[in-house]
């Protein structure tokens, strides 16, 4: 998990909206609007702790590239879609299905797409970003995917992503990993970078050197280390997105 309570931020009071996947679960989502819209739209999909306040202070984070951001929440099927606590129960996430997420992405996808006819993405963090890169190989018809610091192994009732599962990704991709990061080894940017370039699939893969595993929410949170790194990153970002 890329964020612990330590990081945590004022509960906000904006109501979140309620949305419905293909089985009929309701999940809640939180929607954060770009004060200087570029017209893209972003499916935000958190760590494994899901729909925290830290992920909708981090989907504003995400808004000042000038999309719009909808960060979503894992549980619904477990814990329902209104707001939750904070705390990490290690008990809801065992429930955790790869193939639901791509489920509840695609609603996300569907609200945002009422919204305007601009290019909508997927970015995550930690299993989020496994997450990101997974709906890549889905016909979702999303722009691009971000994977930061993408946990791929097994995860609820889900096993780890095959070696080769960026072979079949179809959209651009960018991909952010920390060089010293304990939860995501080398392996893992390496067999991407390979699948994607062996696909022709456009994608940039950067890794950053000394960074841990969660580098970019720990800055953005005010731990010390990480600053330079993450405004390369948040750089990149924001020119992906436009």
């Amino acid at each position: 998990m890329c964020i612990d309570n330590d990081a945590s931020v004022p509960t906000d009071a904006e109501p979140l909206i309620e949305l419905t996947s293909a089985d009929g679960s309701r999940f809640g989502a939180y929607l954060a609007t770009a004060s200087e819209p570029t017209g893209a739209r972003l499916v935000l999909l958190p760590d494994v702790g899901g729909m925290r306040s830290p992920f909708r202070e981090l989907a504003r984070r995400f808004a000042r590239t000038g999309a719009d951001v909808l960060v979503i929440d894992y549980y619904g099927r477990t814990l329902g879609p209104a707001a939750r606590g904070e705390e990490y129960d290690k008990k809801v996430s065992e429930g955790f299905d790869r193939e639901l997420v791509l489920e509840d992405i695609a609603a996300a996808v569907a609200h945002l797409r009422a919204s305007g006819d601009g290019p909508v993405y997927a970015a995550g963090f930690c299993i989020g970003g496994a997450n990101a890169l997974y709906a890549g190989t889905a016909d979702l018809g999303l722009a691009g995917v971000i994977g930061i610091c993408p946990y791929v192994g097994a995860m609820g009732a889900s096993a780890a992503l095959p070696e080769d599962f960026g072979s079949g990704i179809r959209v651009p991709v960018l991909g952010l990993f920390g060089g010293a990061d304990t939860e995501v080894p080398s392996s893992v940017h390496e067999n991407l970078g390979r699948d994607l370039t062996a696909a022709a699939v456009p994608h940039e893969i950067a890794v950053f050197d000394g960074q841990p595993h969660g580098f970019i929410e720990w800055d953005h949170f005010g731990r010390d280390g990480h600053a330079e790194a993450a405004a390369d990153a948040w750089t990149r970002i924001g020119a992906f997105l436009r």
